[in-house]
């Protein structure tokens, strides 16, 4: 089949005018006709390279929005995500979580860790005392409840599940001593704290060092019955989320751009 190189017609082969714009059309023998695409290496390349950049723009923006659905499909309206209630019992006059290090190296050419990570510890009485949760440096905690008897945390498997309440049994090392010499609400050196009646709720954003976090009785008295949740607040997920997303479009245009000009548009 012929054209016109004027209009663009479909002519017969032996065709001297153009029936839709009357230009001449075998006056020079030339005979106009539209070329073929040819499928040559390039093309191919082009529509691989492309068509594998595509799909790995679809799997980042896939990944980025699972991401930042599930974040906010678990947390609560805090944006944190938070264990089920467990109950610790103890017949002494605190529990104490020793042994926390945090190391955050040159903090300088690190993320401020309130963007990386908040926790949240919330508890409830469960003998009706006004209970005290705080949080402290190791040395201040530990010259607090020295020749105080408290139970130490060994084990305790903090998961997040919120179909069932049954987190297992915690493991406890007892130390034996008397009264503390002060109610914890009369000491300064806690870097933060939540005490009183009903459900109580202390929010901790980590720096570097050594610290301890204590559950007591707020009048310093023994036996701390409580029921306690641990919840955690990760804002860099969501950064990690919207990063993939935003990768993912940019390369979905590389690889359009690719496929496009590389191998379906004609010159």
């Amino acid at each position: 089949m012929s054209y016109c190189p004027k209009c663009g017609a479909e002519i017969g082969e032996d065709t001297k005018f153009c029936p839709k714009c009357g230009t001449e059309i075998q006056a020079t023998g030339v005979v106009y006709r539209r070329a073929s695409p040819e499928w040559h290496i390039g093309r191919v390349f082009a529509l691989i390279i492309g068509g594998f950049i595509l799909l790995v723009a679809f799997g980042l923006v896939a990944g980025g929005g699972v991401l930042i659905w599930s974040q906010n499909a678990i947390t609560d309206s805090q944006g944190f995500m938070v264990t089920s209630p467990a109950p610790f019992t103890v017949g002494s006059y605190a529990i104490v979580q020793s042994n926390i290090n945090i190391n955050m190296g040159n903090e300088w050419m690190n993320p401020r860790m309130q963007d990386i990570v908040t926790l949240k510890l919330t508890g409830a009485s469960n003998n009706g005392k006004p209970i005290f949760i705080g949080v402290g440096r190791q040395t201040d905690v530990q010259n607090y409840l020295n020749g105080v008897n408290v139970d130490k945390l060994l084990q305790y498997s903090w998961r997040y599940d919120p179909w069932t309440s049954d987190e297992g049994i915690p493991t406890y090392q007892t130390i034996s001593g008397g009264a503390p010499s002060s109610p914890p609400t009369a000491q300064s050196f806690w870097i933060e704290q939540a005490s009183g009646t009903g459900t109580q709720t202390m929010t901790w954003t980590p720096a570097s060092g050594d610290y301890w976090i204590v559950v007591m009785n707020a009048d310093g008295s023994n036996a701390v019955a409580v029921d306690m949740q641990l919840g955690a607040r990760v804002t860099i997920l969501n950064w990690i989320g919207w990063g993939l997303i935003i990768g993912g479009i940019i390369a979905g245009l590389i690889g359009f751009i690719i496929v496009y000009y590389g191998a379906i548009r004609r010159p």
